[in-house]
């Protein structure tokens, strides 16, 4: 301003001083005709003639005169002047003082442009536009239309004309709206900018200081954009502001995840925070410490790398303090138990009184569609099924902390509420209870024998005559029970297979089942082959009532031949067998008028020891069956009074034992049962041709396994 104030000044001296060279242009010409003879003026009037001689002292001076042009200011520089801008296209140079909005118009965009204009006559004031070097017709524009907001007007498109409305009335219906707006025309434009990084009414805060408060219409948290407006100029700055803060700060953070072994990430922060100053400190801003409950771990965020070291140190150090202190929850897969039989035992060791009174000292939380286990000392719990808005976590009881112990039935686990330190020593126990279970390998052969005249003592008094032939011994630790007469024997030498074919070679032996069972140490191996057969339990009718209808309880009861047995191994190397062996049959009630079938039971049920590999025969179940028949020859016998004499009717009684054979081994590990596998699988082979071949391949697979 003060340049172009000086170049005025200057303007204004040069017209001042061409004024004074006419001046005295015209003086000197007035002055030529002075002295000059009469009849020689220019104009032909006559003149008088000079007077010449000296002049004394005392003469009047020579006067002159000057001729003023009339005229008290210079004329105005041009205000518009071509020439060539910076980049080289064309520009011009504008000299606008104090000149009203309407003349500025005129001169830029009316003859600089070419553009077709309307002033509002609501628009009124001066502005000032002067440049010291030719400017493109852009910035012409940009520096109209900054000149104007100052007096708060607006340029506006509409159509195929501008205008120059207030401010006010720019945005309301005139402006160009869009997310990319023309910049090379002049005029208010609305812009619709998305962000990426920063949200929404964080990046007005930011524009509403460096820009006019205006110039934001509009945020939009959800889809995360801002609409702005404002001329060139104001929306070129308002992006770059964007540009600055709409950044991906996270490629300047440090991050780093720190997995806990012995603390709650919502405690350690609260630590955290206090060590490194974010609550209220000078690193508020700088770090910050995210907890993540689920995956029990802390999550660090920070700016300044340099941090993360000390960070992991002090994580480090509480962490570790924390790990013999603070009640954790542990979960234990359990490989080769159920959780509940696992959770029993364990309950039993942890949550009964020092003193052994009996009493329990914690109850544990059960989760829903869980098995809560409650274990007193000196017996077993009992399971007990908890509906899901019964597992509610249960009232404290203030005694010493006990774990407490949840079974997961659904996924074979335990929850285990302690310490670490004390989970350390509770992992040693559960290690040791949860290996692989012994199972036993049972191999039982139920038969039938029928007692002729060389059995007719029963098969105990023939085995006792010809134990050399069978090589069996009487069990001394073994006895069936003594509501059940018979016997029981081990067989040392063969097996069952060779006893049955010596008794077939005297009698008849029927093989009622043959069954083969793999079971767990310790828990019931159950076989049952028949049919579910309906009783009356129960007859009921009315009293009130003649015609009442006859009410009958019916229950259904197992037949067929049922094998219950249940095998514990001893140090020693010896099976304990708990035997429950049923053969029944149904046969018709003869003996009342009620309704329903007679079962007919033959049951045996101890228990015994027998050694490893060794069979277990049992019997003494002696069952007798009356049988009529008639025999008669044909045509004749069926002749009336005369036919007796050509039939005969027979009385006889059948006699059958049943015997059971029980041989039972111990598979310690895979191997053995491996080897268990190969000598069943061999039974399908017997009568096939062992060729080489054959041999190989139960080599290779002996090798393999």
């Amino acid at each position: 301003m003060r340049r172009g104030r000086f170049v005025l000044y200057m303007a204004i001296a040069m017209l001042a001083g061409c004024a004074s060279e006419n001046g005295d242009e015209r003086w000197n010409a007035l002055m030529e005709g002075v002295g000059k003879p009469a009849g020689s003026s220019a104009h032909g009037y006559p003149t008088s003639k000079a007077i010449t001689g000296a002049r004394g002292p005392n003469s009047a001076p020579r006067g002159f005169a000057q001729i003023g042009t009339g005229e008290f200011t210079g004329e105005s520089l041009s205000a518009i002047s071509a020439g060539k801008a910076a980049d080289g296209s064309e520009g011009y140079t504008i000299n606008l003082v104090d000149a009203p909005i309407a003349q500025a118009a005129k001169k830029i965009l009316g003859d600089i442009m070419g553009y077709n204009y309307l002033v509002d006559p609501k628009v009124t004031g001066n502005i000032t536009l002067q440049t010291s070097s030719p400017m493109s017709r852009q910035s012409l524009l940009d520096i109209l239309e900054v000149s104007l907001a100052t007096n708060g007007a607006a340029i506006v498109k509409k159509a195929d004309r501008y205008e120059i409305v207030p401010i006010s009335e720019a945005t309301a219906s005139n402006a160009i709206i869009g997310s990319r707006v023309p910049m090379n025309e002049p005029g208010m434009k609305v812009q619709v900018l998305q962000l990426n990084y920063i949200g929404a009414d964080e990046m007005r805060e930011i524009i509403e200081q460096v820009s006019k408060k205006s110039a934001v219409l509009r945020t939009d948290p959800t889809r995360n954009y801002i609409v702005v407006a404002g001329n060139n100029g104001e929306l070129a700055a308002i992006r770059e502001a964007i540009s600055v803060f709409d950044v991906d700060w996270m490629k300047g953070m440090s991050t780093a995840l720190y997995p806990l072994k012995a603390s709650q990430p919502q405690e350690l922060v609260k630590e955290l925070n206090s060590v490194f100053g974010v609550d209220g400190g000078p690193n508020t801003k700088t770090i910050r410490f995210i907890p993540n409950t689920r995956l029990n771990a802390i999550l660090a965020i920070t700016s300044r790398p340099s941090y993360l070291p000390r960070v992991t140190s002090w994580i480090a150090k509480l962490d570790k303090i924390a790990e013999t202190n603070e009640e954790q929850l542990f979960v234990y897969e359990i490989q080769n138990r159920p959780a509940a039989e696992l959770a029993k035992v364990l309950q039993s060791v942890l949550a009964t009184g020092p003193a052994g009174d009996g009493t329990v000292v914690r109850q544990s939380v059960v989760a829903p569609d869980l098995v809560a286990e409650t274990v007193a000392a000196g017996g077993e719990g009992a399971p007990m099924e908890m509906p899901p808005e019964a597992a509610v976590e249960a009232p404290s009881v203030p005694v010493s902390s006990v774990p407490s112990v949840v079974a997961d039935i659904e996924n074979n686990a335990l929850l285990i509420s302690t310490t670490a330190r004390e989970y350390q020593r509770i992992e040693q126990i559960l290690r040791q209870l949860d290996v692989l279970p012994t199972q036993v390998f049972l191999e039982a052969i139920i038969a039938e024998v029928s007692l002729n005249d060389e059995l007719k003592f029963g098969l105990r008094w023939y085995f006792e005559h010809n134990s050399d032939a069978f090589g069996l011994s009487d069990l001394a630790s073994g006895a069936v029970a003594a509501s059940f007469p018979g016997f029981n024997w081990t067989h040392l030498a063969g097996d069952a297979q060779m006893a049955l074919q010596a008794l077939s070679s005297v009698t008849n032996v029927k093989v009622i089942s043959s069954p083969n069972l793999m079971v767990i140490n310790n828990q019931q191996a159950k076989l049952q082959v028949g049919d579910q057969v309906p009783t009356v339990t129960q007859t009921s009718t009315s009293t009130t009532s003649a015609d009442a209808a006859i009410v009958n309880s019916v229950e259904l009861k197992d037949t067929g031949i049922i094998l219950a047995v249940t095998p514990r191994i001893n140090s020693s190397g010896r099976v304990m067998l708990d035997i429950q062996q049923e053969v029944s049959n149904v046969v018709e009630t003869t003996t009342s008028g009620i309704d329903s079938p007679t079962i007919q039971q033959r049951k045996i049920s101890t228990r015994v020891v027998v050694n490893d590999g060794e069979s277990l025969a049992l019997g003494g179940l002696i069952q007798e069956k009356k049988s009529l028949g008639q025999k008669k020859m044909p045509v004749l016998g069926d002749i009336p009074v005369f036919g007796n004499a050509f039939k005969s009717k027979t009385d006889g009684i059948n006699r059958t034992e049943l015997i059971i054979f029980i041989r039972p081994r111990i598979v310690r590990d895979v191997q053995e049962a491996r080897q268990v596998t190969d000598e069943f699988r061999q039974q399908f082979d017997f009568g096939r041709t062992d060729t080489p071949g054959r041999r190989m391949q139960r080599d290779l697979v002996r090798v393999a396994n």
